[in-house]
């Protein structure tokens, strides 16, 4: 009896020992998991919340491909109604959204909307949404143009400066740099601030190298020897060194940069001259100027300038994907320029130039739609031509109205064009999205457009006396 007692106790302990070992009772780290009986194929921690897991413990991550509210980012659906645009309740789509091989979406569907929000530049960020910078602030939206957050960026100086402008880029670190007349500020990829440095000012321009430093560009308006500066700073909002450019008469303008093919600086911006009197004057007499610059240490390649006796600038610069870059400013169109005493304020035209990678001019050409035409921003289009936004203005008796001006173009041909008043301001950003279209800012419009750049009736907001003359 003790016998068959002993072999049925240790028929048990083995069977015990082989449910204790099964494989599929053991704890596997890294291993695929099911959460709320929804598999995401993320890596979590034993204790139920991984570091960078992928998933977000407050229920909505960018990007992370769950969608806590109902609606997920370029799934083909605008979930907010309101405003104008293509397609019923102010957000138009077309076309599914492609991805990649990591599972990240290519921003291919194509959305078109319009927002009242005010703005001076917006770009294009890595969840298919837009960031805008204005006034002290940035604005996030998401890809149907609803805001997600908006951040109020407070770098107050006692010395007002009407130099510089409000410029926004985004970080590597999936973050954002904002940068105005006052100074720059970063913020993380929710818009907290995380640091700020106010000792520098008058910035037009920023962008991240590719070797993680910051290069940003300024103005600088001083009674003699003027000199426009090209600044490095480190990620952290150190500054690395500071380089000045000029001819040294009271202003000197670098009014945006680009990265070269080969890890340098581009930058464009107006050098002033004198008139056939002084070698400098207050009537701010530029030529377009085009600067090569050494990312490592700020030293001048090279420089080239394009001008004559009165007024020419160049406002912005993209690259052209063919090699060489496009430039848009404005140019006195007169045939015959004065010397002097005149600042050719009725005779102004967008000036287009193509230019080569050593900053040769491959052909330019002046655009105006009555007598006075600025290009304020250019942007490549995704047939191989070139978009740009800027300011006109039409003088109705003593009375200067400034209006918005759009062009996309083929070469010089023009395809496109439209003037809109606005009642106050001008058009100052434009930018390609990754679906063919254009995110463009207009005053108080901040608009997405699909790659035929039509422009929808946009918000107005008139500050004129003459109240008549409002649009």
């Amino acid at each position: 009896m003790n016998k068959v007692l002993y072999i049925i106790l240790s028929l048990l302990l083995f069977s015990l020992t082989m449910i204790s070992c099964s494989p599929d009772d053991t704890e596997t780290i890294n291993e695929p998991v099911r959460k709320g009986g929804d598999a995401v194929n993320d890596v979590l921690d034993p204790v139920g919340e991984g570091i960078n897991d992928g998933l977000d413990p407050v229920g909505d991550v960018v990007n992370d491909g769950l969608d806590p509210v109902g609606d997920v980012v370029n799934d083909g659906v605008g979930a907010i109604t309101g405003g104008t645009g293509a397609i019923t309740g102010g957000t138009g789509v077309a076309g599914g959204s492609a991805t990649d091989t990591n599972n990240q979406s290519q921003c291919t569907s194509v959305i078109t909307f319009q927002k009242g929000i005010y703005g001076k530049q917006a770009k294009q960020t890595n969840d298919c949404g837009y960031i805008v910078a204005y006034n002290e602030k940035l604005t996030k939206l998401n890809e149907v143009g609803e805001i997600k957050w908006e951040t109020k960026i407070t770098l107050y100086q006692k010395k007002h400066s009407n130099l510089g402008k409000p410029s926004v880029i985004q970080t590597r670190d999936g973050g954002y740099l904002y940068s105005d007349n006052d100074g720059i500020a970063k913020v993380d990829s929710n818009g907290k601030i995380e640091w700020t440095n106010k000792k520098y000012r008058d910035f037009e321009d920023a962008i991240e190298h590719s070797n993680g430093f910051f290069y940003l560009v300024s103005d600088e308006l001083v009674a003699h020897n003027s000199k426009a500066k090209v600044y490095k700073f480190n990620s952290k909002g150190k500054k690395i060194w500071r380089k000045p450019f000029g001819g040294g008469c009271s202003r000197e303008k670098l009014r945006s940069i680009l990265e070269t093919s080969d890890g340098e600086l581009i930058i464009v911006g107006g050098k002033s001259h004198g008139n056939n009197k002084y070698p400098c004057t207050f009537e701010f007499y530029d030529d377009a100027w085009i600067i090569k610059v050494d990312a490592d240490n700020g030293g001048k390649i090279w420089e080239k300038t394009y001008g004559g006796r009165n007024f020419e600038h160049f406002e912005d610069i993209v690259k052209n994907p063919k090699g060489g870059y496009y430039a848009i400013g404005t140019a006195c169109n007169k045939r015959n320029p004065p010397w002097g005493g005149d600042y050719c304020a009725t005779n102004m035209s967008a000036l287009w130039m193509k230019i080569d990678d050593g900053g040769n001019s491959l052909g330019k050409k002046h655009y105006t739609m009555g007598p006075n035409q600025t290009g304020f921003s250019i942007t490549n289009t995704s047939s191989g031509g070139t978009a740009w936004v800027g300011l006109n203005k039409k003088n109705v008796s003593s009375t200067t109205l400034y209006r918005a001006v759009f062009y996309k173009q083929s070469g010089t041909k023009v395809n496109y064009s439209k003037i809109v008043d606005l009642g106050s301001g001008n058009a100052t950003s434009i930018e390609l999205t990754k679906d063919g279209g254009f995110i463009i800012v207009a005053g108080k419009n901040v608009f997405k457009t699909d790659s035929d750049m039509k422009i929808p009736i946009l918000e107005t907001v008139c500050y004129r006396s003459n109240k008549s003359l409002c649009p």
